[in-house]
């Protein structure tokens, strides 16, 4: 498994480590810190939710051709337990796909192994666009 430095924007703000494919998961992990808490001190659901979605997002992207992109079409999540520092992993994983989406599913667990929420999404393969030629260019 090679880490993956999350490549800007809202991934590289929440501090994901993009771990890659471990047999049929995809994984990312991320150190907990004072900017992902709430205001009682537990990692924010919405934390939760971005790694979940993020793994399962890159879980489904696999085998795709560059420059696609597969947006959330339905997320649940079930939250099991409170986190409020350590380490955390996602794992994500496609359980059927068809020829525009992908049913996923994600566990997101501490450094012990602990389960703290699980999710399950539907997401849509969108492929590359041309792109558009402008005249007078």
């Amino acid at each position: 498994m090679t880490t993956e430095t999350a490549n800007g924007g809202f991934n590289s703000l929440l501090g994901l480590e993009l771990k890659g494919f471990q047999g049929d998961d995809y994984c990312i992990e991320l150190m907990l810190g004072p900017q992902h808490l709430h205001e009682a001190n537990g990692v924010h659901g919405g934390v939760y939710l971005s790694l979940l979605d993020t793994a399962m997002a890159r879980a489904s992207r696999a085998g795709s051709l560059p420059g696609s992109y597969t947006p959330t079409l339905e997320l649940k999540t079930n939250f099991l337990r409170a986190k409020s520092s350590g380490r955390i992993l996602a794992k994500a994983r496609v359980v059927s796909r068809t020829r525009r989406t992908f049913y996923v599913e994600g566990e997101l667990m501490d450094e012990t192994g602990l389960l703290l929420a699980r999710a399950s999404a539907t997401m849509m393969l969108v492929a590359p666009r041309e792109p558009k030629l402008v005249q007078g260019a």
